[in-house]
């Protein structure tokens, strides 16, 4: 058996793996679907690509099938909960065969210091880190529009509450319409009801992608002929979660799991 075969595997694992997951991500970001060829093609290279690891290096047989199962069950299981999309939890279950260890050939940046943690695990959880910091870019965002803007950000908003302001300024920012009719990846953040015979406009939290985008920017369409919306609109970006999926790859191969860097960096273990 030659010493290479295992880097070859990984490399050959990690360069699969990714390029599936940014044909996915980019036909996520584009139509909002996924095409199941993907992971046609996909499944048995991952499925072939562990039997290889199981061949050619026998004795992590074991930590392998835990890797695997575990990552399996977890991505069935969140999608099951809908935590998770079907195209997110195929995703995952297909790195969990392709990628059940990290690649041999690569040393992250920082390591935790355990004798087995899974891989794909790690994979998902910063996926979910890298999700969570929008929210920040978002902020950093709304601040600096808010310095430069003429009116305030609020501007016509006045009655709504302090903490759906808050919320907003963490999930959403100010464009013009047309960017957002245009822009199959935004979705409206206000909408427009009518009191007293006068329109009034009012923050709208965006809970899921699924909403019917097309219908809520048409809602307020009528609206924005009359001007409404000449100091531009809320949106929030509808991002999939396979384009985090896909640099979270990137980031824990370069360096490591994110939370657990953080729960050990607080717990004095560097």
């Amino acid at each position: 058996m030659s010493s290479t075969t295992p880097s070859n595997i990984d490399l050959a694992a990690l360069i699969v793996s990714l390029g599936v997951l940014i044909a996915a991500s980019l036909s996520d970001l584009k139509t909002r679907e996924v095409s199941n060829r993907l992971w046609i093609i996909y499944a048995p290279v991952s499925a072939a690509l562990f039997v290889a690891r199981v061949v050619f290096v026998p004795e992590t047989a074991l930590i392998l099938l835990v890797s695997a199962v575990a990552t399996i069950v977890v991505a069935f299981l969140l999608f099951q909960f809908g935590a998770m999309g079907g195209a997110d939890s195929k995703a995952l279950m297909c790195i969990a065969l392709a990628l059940p260890v990290a690649p041999a050939f690569l040393s992250p940046l920082w390591q935790a210091p355990l004798y087995f943690y899974p891989f794909p695990i790690a994979i998902l959880v910063n996926s979910f880190l890298l999700s969570i910091s929008m929210m920040f870019i978002l902020l950093g965002k709304n601040i600096l529009s808010r310095s430069s803007a003429k009116k305030g950000l609020f501007q016509g908003f006045e009655k709504e509450s302090i903490l759906r302001k808050a919320l907003v300024l963490l999930t959403s920012y100010k464009t013009s319409f047309n960017v957002l009719k245009s822009s199959t990846h935004l979705y409206p953040a206000e909408q427009v009801a009518v009191v007293d015979s006068r329109p009034v406009r009012q923050l709208h939290l965006v809970s899921s992608v699924d909403e019917e985008r097309d219908k809520l920017v048409a809602g307020l369409q009528g609206y924005k002929d009359q001007g409404l919306f000449s100091d531009g609109v809320w949106v929030t970006p509808g991002l999939p979660h396979l384009v985090f999926m896909t640099a979270s790859l990137i980031v824990t191969v370069v360096i490591g799991d994110l939370l657990m860097w953080l729960f050990f960096r607080a717990v004095g273990v560097s």
